[in-house]
This record gives structure tokens, sequence and C-alpha cells, in this order.
């Protein structure tokens, strides 16, 4: 998507409306038609390109539900290394002193947050937990990978990244196990530790 290309390529002060006109062969009226301004064309394109590598990751995924634990890390890990998430990174620094991108960020990263999340408890999900559980180890989850990504923006080393992701594969099967073994053979149970 243009857009993302854009802001990628220049930063998100340098994707102007005019370059993102360029790479995307719009005109700036049919910019100006379609979007109030650049902070809304960019939390646009940022929700559909995110809900489209969600469908690729379902369809990629979801037969192995709840069975592959290492399959949906790497899945989310590639994710979070595309231009998707170098140009979410760009817009959250921005929106930090950006009132306009702020105000419609916030929305757009909650929308995708949610979105992340659920598609998390689904691939995790094997039955045996309970959601709100699911709910703790995918944001713990996705937590971990961010700042992966963060961190190989500055200093990229796929050994350390490779190491990271199986630490975190083992943290969650460790975390999915003792949700399991505290359910008890009548179902889950609320994900809190027993007595």
């Amino acid at each position: 998507m243009a857009t993302i290309e854009a802001i990628v390529r220049y930063g998100y002060s340098g994707a102007t409306s005019t370059r993102i006109a360029e790479i995307s062969g719009f005109t700036r009226g049919a910019q100006k038609h379609h979007f109030k301004d650049k902070a809304e064309l960019v939390s646009v394109a940022l929700v559909e390109l995110q809900e489209r590598y969600q469908a690729e990751t379902i369809a990629k995924l979801g037969h192995t539900a709840g069975k592959d634990v290492r399959g949906v890390l790497q899945a989310l890990w590639r994710s979070q290394i595309t231009d998707l998430y170098t140009a979410a990174m760009e817009l959250r620094m921005a929106a930090r002193s950006d009132d306009d991108l702020r105000a419609v960020l916030v929305p757009a990263e909650q929308q995708i947050g949610r979105q992340q999340r659920e598609l998390l408890i689904r691939l995790l999900d094997d039955g045996r937990h309970p959601r709100q559980r699911l709910l703790e180890i995918g944001e713990l989850t996705l937590n971990a990978l961010r700042g992966m990504a963060s961190q190989r923006f500055l200093y990229p080393d796929e050994r350390r990244e490779r190491r990271q992701l199986r630490a975190l594969e083992q943290t969650v099967r460790t975390l999915l196990t003792a949700t399991a073994e505290h359910a008890g053979p009548d179902g889950p149970g609320d994900g809190t530790p027993g007595p």
C-alpha cells in the first residue's frame, strides 16, 4: 500500500500527501475526496493492511489452532518485521507530538490490538484454557514480539532473534500447560492459581 511505503521510505513527516499520491498513482484530488487529512489516510491504511496480514495468517495457520505454538509465534514474528510494523512504529512516535495523528491513530491501534489478540486466542485455543488466560498469554506474547522487533531496528541479530523466539515458545508452552493443568478434568478453570 502506497501510504505505508511512503512512511517507511520517508518517515511520517516526509510522507507528504503529494509523495503518497505519486507512489499510489492517485491524484491529490482523489485523496482529498476520500480522506479528510493525512492522519486519517494513514490510520485507514494501517487498519486495512493489518486486516490483510491477519487474513493471510489465518489462512496459513487456522488449521493448526491449539497445536502449533512454534508456527504461531513464527507467523506473528514475521508480521512484526514487515513494512507495516515499521510504519506503525514511525506513526506511534509521530503521534506522541501530533495531536491530529494521535486522535485517529489511537482508535486504529485499539482496533488492530483487538484483532491481534483475537487472532492469537483463536490460534492458541485448544479448548482447555479459559478465554481470559489466553488473552493474558496473548498480550504477553505480542508485547514480547513487539519489543524484539523494536530491538531489531537498531541492532538486528538473527541468532539472538531465534534464541528469543525459542525462549518465548518455551514460556508460552509453560503458561499453557500450567493453565491446562489447573483447569483439571472438568474443563477450563478461571486461570488463577489454586490454593
